[in-house]
């Protein structure tokens, strides 16, 4: 007889899945693929054997067709989870990644991946939801202008690595299950290069679809596909996405380099690759690749190493490509088995075990909100704090006003890429964070309508507001409407509407007002950090309902501890380089100038470089700055002031010899990485418990010159130190570190004279901790 369980898991609603292998009442459960005491392959073997042909194509889709020959209902690879469970049901909002990666904490991101996984096998099980999550998005932030900022942790390849890798374990491993089976699939997506969304610049358009991106060797091996190799090798993902773009002339989708050479031969990649929606259409369509058919695409994608295509693509021309003898059924054969190996994976034709029990009430728990909260917290980036501006009193009477566009944005930010309504539908906002934390009523008023508008009729009424309030909080910056997926920014620069009104809001106020800046555009802010009206800046990256949060910081609940993880650029750099230069190191660039709108002829833009490790010009605010309440110091062991290279030699020969591109994931983790390590002790000399974010860079010698990085993030630990008390962080730069790539992608030791930084250079004057010493390699 059958279990509860096994009834409810035999019946769950067709729309997502259905296990026959535990209804005993039907023929499935006694042949060889529901087994689960026999080897993965030996059960996709039987599966596939037992298909129809006409079964098996269809399933090269997204959306699959009923395979009635092993009693299975439709399952569909397509759900996000960026910043929680998307879908047509209440599930935990959390911030979005270009605000939890400021908080450099990677138990924050893995508990955080956890927590959507579990989520989803709980609407799983309830049949309201799938297994196979495209999350997270680990593209770099490399370009302050792409329209997707805001679903990526930041700019530094290590960092995006890092964060991909504590995400997808997260997200993947339950520790209920010990790791028996995958809680929730996890796809690291856009693989790879795909950073520009649709845009016009200097007489151009070029939009994602049909873009190829010209990129060197170099820059792929040591900036593009380095969170991709992390999310595969420590990450272990079980789901990569190819993406739109073309690289250097051969779409992602169709580059067998990419999907098999150095995704699976290199990495040793073992999930399942899906097209981007449309994308295996758009190397026909769009990208016109070697004037193939459509039946010949179909072969090229499949051959390449695309398992699934979302949507339709393959699909509809297999036949015909099949017919023509461009495709096998063992081809076809080759690209099921990934399928079914990464559902074998995720314990769909297995007897219910301890994922089978998580029910529908962990969605929206008390854990599960409170962490959303806590990232916020953890992550906002003081930029500011100019005669102890912040924390604001929260005892104090008296009158707060929050002036700005986005003084009301929360609802606007919530669905996208995540949940359609978060729990217990709170959309919360600044005002909420402000009476929650503190004795005050605040007052809202917009000033300018939205933060593209140029309607500044509000301005005046704000003005008067801000002459009456004890406190000004300002929330400006962008949303969704500024940058989003298909639509990258035009502008790096605050609207005049929006800077007008803080201009006259801050001069008008009684002291000096706290700017809450929203966005995942890196906005110049120089007139703002510059003007002694403004007291404070604190970063919120787009929390969304997780603003909430931000009352623990503004009234001095807890110290910001968050770090900036995107260059911000003086506005003349949109100017300067055009956002279709995919070029990291500067140069000469083939694009014209982005202001040129037409009229420049010949004359092209120069690439000062891109992101902290290349940009040759100076920051209005580094990568890595924060501040805090609190006074931090820096003294600093090191294990060595000297060290070998030969290990990294014989690394390098290693990879080499087996044809390979990457170093193996062991070189850059544990102890056979480590050639030096250092002891950073941090001391809170103030009267208040704090984290700490330290964060490690090398500069190598020849920083900056003939294509070396001018700095290289090699590590980071956040710490918690309470006030008067010292703390040990151990931090190490890896083989890896210690080798600089060259035009053709090839890798070299670096011998010299290294510097070896900790924390930013910009904040020791402002109370931060920084420490830096000489290391000599030979």
């Amino acid at each position: 007889a059958s279990s509860p369980m096994m009834s409810v898991l035999a019946s769950a609603s067709t729309s997502w899945q259905n296990n026959p292998c535990v209804d005993t009442a039907a023929p499935y459960h006694k042949q060889p693929w529901c087994d689960a005491s026999l080897s993965i392959d030996e059960r996709i073997t039987d599966m596939l054997g037992r298909m129809s042909l006409d079964e098996k194509i269809p399933n090269l889709n997204t959306a699959g067709v009923e395979i009635k020959s092993l009693g299975l209902s439709a399952y569909n690879w397509w759900e996000e989870a960026s910043s929680g469970v998307s879908g047509g049901k209440q599930t935990t909002k959390f911030a979005y990644p270009i605000t939890t990666g400021m908080s450099f904490n990677r138990t924050l991101w893995r508990l955080t991946g956890r927590q959507i996984g579990h989520e989803a096998r709980a609407l799983m099980n309830a049949g309201q939801a799938g297994s196979s999550f495209w999350a997270p998005v680990i593209n770099l932030a490399r370009e302050p202008r792409w329209g997707r900022n805001i679903e990526v942790p930041g700019e530094d390849p290590y960092l995006v690595g890092e964060y991909a890798e504590a995400f997808v374990t997260g997200m993947e491993r339950a520790p209920e299950d010990g790791g028996a089976h995958i809680q929730a699939s996890a796809c690291c997506k856009h693989y790879a290069a795909n950073s520009m969304e649709h845009a016009t610049e200097g007489g151009q358009t070029h939009t994602r679809h049909d873009f190829s991106a010209t990129i060197s060797r170099r820059d792929l091996v040591d900036s593009y596909l380095l969170p991709f190799q992390a999310c595969v090798e420590k990450g272990k993902v079980s789901g990569l996405m190819c993406s739109y773009n073309a690289i250097n002339g051969v779409p992602s989708c169709a580059s067998s380099w990419l999907l098999d050479e150095v995704a699976r031969k290199d990495w040793g990649f073992d999930g399942y690759i899906t097209s981007d929606c449309d994308a295996d259409a758009d190397v026909y369509y769009k990208h016109h690749y070697r004037n193939w058919t459509q039946e010949e695409t179909v072969a090229g994608v499949l051959r390449a190493g695309t398992d699934v295509d979302c949507t339709s693509f393959v699909g509809k021309y297999a036949p015909s490509a099949l017919k023509k003898k461009l495709i096998d059924e063992r081809l076809i054969d080759a690209r099921l088995a990934n399928l079914f190996r990464v559902r074998m994976r995720l314990g769909h034709f297995d007897p219910p075990g301890p994922l089978q029990r998580f029910p529908l009430s962990d969605v929206c728990s008390p854990h599960a909100t409170s962490l959303a909260t806590s990232g916020m917290v953890q992550s906002a980036a003081l930029l500011k704090n100019e005669n102890k501006t912040l924390p604001l009193s929260p005892s104090a009477a008296g009158s707060l006003a929050i002036l700005g566009p986005n003084a009301n944005l929360s609802k606007a930010t919530v669905s996208y890429y995540g949940p359609h309504q978060p729990c217990g539908a709170h959309y919360w906002t600044l005002a909420d964070a402000v009476a929650t934390r503190s004795s005050m009523q605040p007052t809202v008023m917009l000033g300018v309508p939205t933060v593209l508008s140029a309607d500044t009729s509000g301005v005046a009424a704000a003005v008067e507001a801000a002459k009456a309030a004890d406190e000004v909080v300002l929330a400006v910056g962008t949303d969704l409407t500024w940058a989003h997926e298909e639509h990258d920014a035009s502008s790096i620069n605050f609207t005049a509407a929006q800077a007008s009104l803080i201009r006259e809001v801050a001069a008008a106020a009684k002291k000096p007002v706290v700017l809450v800046l929203f966005t995942a555009t890196p906005l110049d802010l120089s007139e703002q950090l510059a003007n002694p009206k403004i007291g404070a800046v604190l970063h919120l990256g787009q929390p969304s309902v997780t603003v909430l949060g931000v009352g623990e910081l503004l009234f001095g609940h807890a110290s910001p501890a968050g770090r900036t993880v995107q260059t911000v650029y003086p506005k003349a750099y949109a100017d300067s380089v055009s956002i279709f230069d995919f070029n990291m190191r500067p140069g000469p660039s083939a694009f014209p100038r982005p202001d040129c709108r037409g009229g420049c002829g010949k004359q092209n833009g120069t690439n000062p470089g891109r992101t902290h490790r290349f940009y040759s010009g100076t920051p209005v605010v580094p990568f890595g700055f924060g501040l805090s309440y609190t006074t931090f110091s820096y003294s600093l062991a090191a294990s060595s002031a000297t060290l070998s290279l030969d290990p990294v030699r014989a690394m390098l020969r290693e990879t080499a010899d087996a044809r390979k591109t990457f170093p193996r994931a062991e070189f850059t983790e544990g102890e056979r990485a480590r050639l030096v390590r250092y002891t950073v002790s941090v001391t809170n000399h103030g009267s208040m418990d704090a984290d700490d974010a330290v964060l490690g860079f090398l500069v190598p010698p020849g920083a900056g010159k003939d294509g070396a990085p001018l700095q290289s993030l090699f590590g980071f630990e956040r710490v918690h130190v309470e006030a008067g008390q010292t703390v040990s962080v151990d931090l190490y730069p890896a083989l890896t570190d210690f080798a600089l790539t060259a035009l053709d992608g090839t890798k070299s030791a670096r011998a010299g004279e290294w510097t070896v930084r900790f924390g930013v250079r910009e904040t020791a004057k402002l109370g931060q901790g920084f420490a830096e010493t000489k290391l000599t390699a030979v």
